[in-house]
């Protein structure tokens, strides 16, 4: 096995620190190491020994490919030992020449990519390795800011299903709760950039006639509120792509906000969270209609930030909403999700997001997002709204509030010892896009050995090759939109540069990328469609009634703003989905140790099978602790000091808490950047 790091001290210790089981011997295998982990000025005498420990690396996977004897068909799937060594090789299988009654086509460009594959591989690697070290030597000189706790009220570490019991039992009132919430509003903003538009006035306004509402209700009446308008009293933000009453919806467009008429009208998805009782606080930022993982491109005022770390972007598009429920500022909001806009960004600040079914029908409804053309069938197919929630137990209540089901219908109680079982998948061959970074995956194993150990499982791994062309899945059906030509895209390029283009750079690389994978004739598109259904099957009968797909929810740390145009592709896990029209979920699992930022994994079920995603979703919040927040509560600190008993967990927690110190200047200077305050510090290492 040859596993390369700049730092050979630290690699014990990360094994140790991620419980990684040890790995078979005749695994050959390089793992690249994260451009984060080395300083400029150490680049170029790594740079020799990482070419050829490639080359070494390369002859003995050449060797060893002779053996393999794991290789998929074309549409099949590889169930995989964890224990196989070939899960480590990089694979790219050749589709076969299987027209299912349609005419003979062009194969070329496939069989070009899979007899060059490994050549091309290598170049895409110097291609990102390149592109994250000028990122990381910008932003080194760049100020960081991190959104804290300190003046944060208690409220607002309460569930909101908690927050709407207590209003009704007369323990809290909604006055009170508003009120914490637009004052952590106003403290973050600042900082994050995260809202469109404001409601704090009509929200107090509305807070108070709950109060005085609740005051005349007799307790059986107040019971009933339970059913019948479950959010009571509780706060949320939605996302400015989704039509709301009296306000401008923009969705991030230059053209709308000068343009745009007040819609007279809620979406459906907004009217029934305003029905359940909740109260719109704010309406939360989005890339330019909403075409982007990021939020630089936009007609708002500034760029939002992530909470965690300004220098980097909070995910989209459902952006906002992201950095608000990550900053501890919302409890619940609303997103909608066409390639993984609910779960990057929840991913990406710590919180929970959910994408439910789409196909063969909608659980959420998708109607009422601006502009109205993205309703377009085929995109319909792959588009809904979905739920961002800081804590797994908010989910249930707010998928059913916003499916417009009873309030139990996605409450489920689940043996995971028994009537479970649980896939995981790791690396998806796509050259375009990064591959899978080493805090990624560990993350995935974690998730992996903690059913294994605690529900006593058997976690196996599995490949479905048709996943690593979910690009051309992705484009089979709207390729009848058409395909721009060499100098419509260079014409949208000036106008972009120039600021006149109602599009972005990053919408004009999948503009782009419609040369080379929308179908070029109608039988290759009968042929792609073809593929697509029966991947769906696939899918849909390994996991049946009681089963999940764990996956990475991104395969690098979260990119540097600006950073989206030149890796603007790395949301295949989260798209892959998209293509199937499965519901999806990502939950928070820890921080990494090398960037403080949240690290989480995605878990994917068969259509209609929310119950089991939220049910998992729940014990990973009490296997991992949920909500990632960069400091540690105030509140909570003789708590978790009192639980810390042995040598072993002091050690632990501390490294949790404080980034880990090394000779390296980047590394101290992340240290220094992610330190709690000094009486935190001293009390939990005290423990």
């Amino acid at each position: 096995m040859i596993i390369y790091s700049p730092d050979h001290r630290r690699l014990p210790q990360l094994l140790l620190r991620y419980k990684l089981a040890p790995l078979p011997n005749d695994c050959h295998f390089l793992l690249f190491p994260n451009c984060s982990f080395i300083p400029p000025k150490m680049v170029f005498r790594h740079g020799l020994r990482l070419l050829l420990l490639f080359c070494l690396a390369h002859a003995l996977a050449q060797s060893n490919d002779s053996q393999q004897s794991a290789d998929c068909a074309e549409g099949e799937f590889c169930a995989l030992n964890d224990a196989d060594s070939s899960h480590f090789i990089s694979h790219f299988h050749k589709p076969k020449n299987d027209s299912h009654g349609c005419k003979p086509f062009d194969l070329s460009r496939y069989y070009f990519m899979r007899s060059h594959y490994k050549l091309l591989r290598f170049l895409a690697n110097c291609y990102f390795a390149v592109v994250d070290a000028v990122f990381e030597l910008i932003n080194w000189f760049q100020p960081m800011h991190v959104v804290g706790l300190e003046n944060a009220s208690e409220l607002i570490y309460i569930p909101a299903h908690v927050a709407a019991e207590m209003i009704r039992e007369g323990n809290l009132t909604s006055k009170e709760l508003v009120t914490a919430y637009i004052d952590r509003l106003k403290e973050v903003n600042p900082l994050i950039n995260a809202i469109a538009h404001e409601n704090y006035k009509a929200a107090l306004k509305l807070a108070k006639e709950v109060d005085t509402e609740l005051a005349k209700m007799d307790s059986k009446k107040r019971k009933s509120l339970a059913f019948s308008k479950p959010f009571y009293g509780v706060p949320f933000t939605s996302k400015d792509n989704l039509k709301t009453k009296g306000f401008v919806t923009i969705a991030g467009n230059r053209y709308l906000k000068e343009g745009g008429k007040v819609a007279t009208e809620d979406a459906p998805i907004v009217k029934r969270m305003k029905d359940a009782g909740a109260i719109l606080v704010a309406i939360s930022t989005l890339p330019n209609l909403a075409m982007s993982y990021g939020c630089d491109d936009t007609a708002y005022e500034g760029i939002t930030n992530n909470p965690h770390d300004t220098r980097r972007i909070p995910g989209g598009s459902s952006s906002g909403e992201g950095a608000l429920i990550g900053a501890g500022a919302s409890l619940c909001g609303i997103g909608n999700d066409m390639g993984g806009s609910v779960r990057i960004p929840a991913n990406m600040n710590g919180v929970f997001g959910l994408r439910p079914t789409s196909f063969p029908d909608h659980v959420v409804p998708a109607e009422g997002i601006v502009p109205e053309s993205l309703l377009y069938k085929p995109a319909l197919n792959m588009l809904t709204n979905g739920p961002l929630c800081r804590y797994a137990s908010d989910l249930p209540l707010a998928l059913a509030v916003m499916a417009g089901k009873k309030v139990n219908s996605f409450q489920l109680d689940v043996d995971f010892a028994k009537d479970f079982k649980l896939y995981y998948l790791e690396d998806l061959n796509v050259l375009i896009t990064h591959e899978l970074k080493a805090e990624q995956r560990f993350a995935v194993r974690r998730v992996k050995s903690y059913f294994e150990s605690k529900h006593n499982l058997t976690v196996q791994k599995v490949e479905f090759t048709l996943l690593s062309r979910f690009l051309e899945l992705f484009y089979a059906d709207p390729w009848k939109a058409g395909v721009p030509t060499f100098d419509e895209l260079k014409t949208t390029y000036q106008d972009i540069q120039a600021g006149v283009a109602n599009d972005t750079f990053f919408a004009l690389q999948f503009e782009a990328l419609k040369r080379f994978a929308v179908p070029k004739s109608e039988y290759e598109q009968k042929w792609v469609l073809l593929k697509k259904e029966k991947l769906r099957k696939q899918v849909a009968q390994l996991l049946g009634k009681n089963g999940l797909l764990l996956t990475p929810a991104w395969p690098t740390d979260v990119p540097f703003h600006h950073m989206e145009p030149f890796v603007a592709f790395d949301l295949k896990y989260t798209m892959m989905v998209n293509v199937l029209g499965f519901p999806a979920l990502t939950a928070p699992t820890s921080k990494s140790w090398v960037t403080g930022m949240p690290l989480g994994v995605q878990l994917i079920a068969a259509p209609f099978n929310e119950a089991l995603l939220i049910a998992a979703a729940k014990e990973l919040e009490r296997g991992f602790g949920g909500w990632v927040m960069r400091y540690l509560r105030r509140t909570a600190k003789m708590d978790i000091c009192a639980a810390q008993q042995s040598r072993r967990l002091r050690r632990v927690i501390c490294a949790a808490t404080f980034a880990p110190p090394s000779k390296n200047g980047h590394l101290r200077r992340s240290a220094k950047s992610t330190l709690a305050p000094r009486h935190l510090r001293r009390d939990i290492c005290a423990a």
